[in-house]
């Protein structure tokens, strides 16, 4: 992934409730990236809803618990993990 696009993939996509998600469906994560909100650490996940639409999910924070920042690396840079 180039400079542009992933700017573009940080810059994108609508935030959207984990629960309004597919079930069953594969979304491609693009990238990822932790943070601190009000509710305490997370994770937030851009993953592809459609091919040029991309979303972003808030992680609940047991989930969010189980990635280490080699998990994050790994995504960032589009190894499967």
């Amino acid at each position: 992934m180039n400079l542009c696009q992933h700017f573009h993939v940080i810059a994108s996509g609508q935030i959207v409730q984990i629960h309004t998600m597919t079930m069953d469906r594969p979304y491609p994560v693009l990238f990822a990236r932790r943070l601190t909100t009000q509710f305490g650490p997370t994770v937030l996940l851009t993953p592809q809803a459609e091919e040029n639409i991309n979303i972003k999910v808030y992680l609940p924070r047991r989930h969010a618990e189980g990635f280490d920042d080699q998990d994050i690396e790994d995504i960032n840079e589009g190894k499967n993990i």
